[in-house]
């Protein structure tokens, strides 16, 4: 792992510095001495099984999750330190695409991307221009009178993918955004992750379980493992030579999957040993 003072070295855009957080009565703490860093227009993953700590790590970049120990960084500000009124600001910068789209089951497709910038004051007629500018990025220019039940899956997702870039964010988080979505769905969806992330310079953090999202979408991940942060860097080095027994449990499914339909072969070689 990197020391704190090698993490400040290249051009980082978040950094986590012996970050620790434990929930009142919990038996363990939730993350314990977390320290890496995040480049800037990266697309960075954060894997781990079930309870390993990713949604309170994510959560920490824009502080509805605020650690007990270490710092949270974005952009050099210490974020801890950060009034009311520097946290709106923080959270601006911020977008934010969950697992079940929290989309208004009673507004339509615009009025659900249009409602942060109405919270913010933004005048109509440039939110009207804003929401249908995203709606066309994500191909839905044709929804925007329908409603979330009138949607597939991926098609909500695309709405929360578009409500979090109406404020033009620098960093956009994804907390298990393709979970819910069947594969060729969730294919379509970090597609667009990544056309995103090369039209806008944007900084990508995701959290999954699966290694498969992160091969398709990862320029390089942290390895998440009840709290501790077992080893990270580029996606190709991981999967190739991985350390940390939960990094080899994690890659074991998707091997299987590989195999099974004869899919990359490449892929399959690395990871056939881990």
């Amino acid at each position: 792992m990197h020391t704190v003072s090698q993490l400040h070295a290249r051009d980082s855009h978040i950094v986590f510095e012996q970050v620790g957080k434990t929930y009142p009565g919990a038996a363990t703490p939730a993350l314990t001495d977390v320290s890496f860093s995040i480049g800037r227009g990266e697309r960075f993953g954060i894997i781990g099984r079930s309870g390993a700590g990713k949604s309170t790590l994510l959560r920490t970049i824009n502080m509805l999750e605020r650690p007990d120990e270490g710092h949270v960084r974005v952009d050099g500000v210490d974020i801890g330190t950060l009034d009311e009124k520097g946290l709106v600001a923080l959270r601006r910068r911020i977008g934010m695409i969950f697992q079940h789209f929290n989309l208004m089951s009673a507004k339509t497709v615009f009025e659900n991307v249009a409602l942060p910038l109405r919270v913010a004051g933004v005048g109509r007629a440039e939110t009207a221009s804003r929401v249908n500018e995203l709606l066309a990025l994500v191909g839905l220019a044709d929804k925007a009178n329908a409603y979330p039940a009138m949607l597939s899956g991926g098609q909500k997702q695309r709405v929360g993918i578009a409500r979090a870039l109406v404020h033009r964010p620098e960093i956009l988080l994804c907390d298990e955004a393709t979970s819910a979505l069947d594969p060729e769905t969730t294919e379509q969806i970090l597609a667009l992750l990544r056309d995103i992330n090369r039209q806008f310079a944007l900084t990508i953090v995701l959290i999954t379980h699966d290694m498969a999202v992160i091969d398709e979408a990862c320029d390089r991940v942290l390895v998440l493992d009840h709290g501790h942060a077992m080893e990270h860097g580029p996606v190709w080095r991981v999967f190739s030579e991985p350390k940390a027994d939960a990094t080899i449990a994690l890659l074991r499914p998707l091997r299987k999957r590989l195999q099974a339909q004869a899919h990359s072969p490449e892929i399959v070689d690395r990871v056939a040993n881990g």
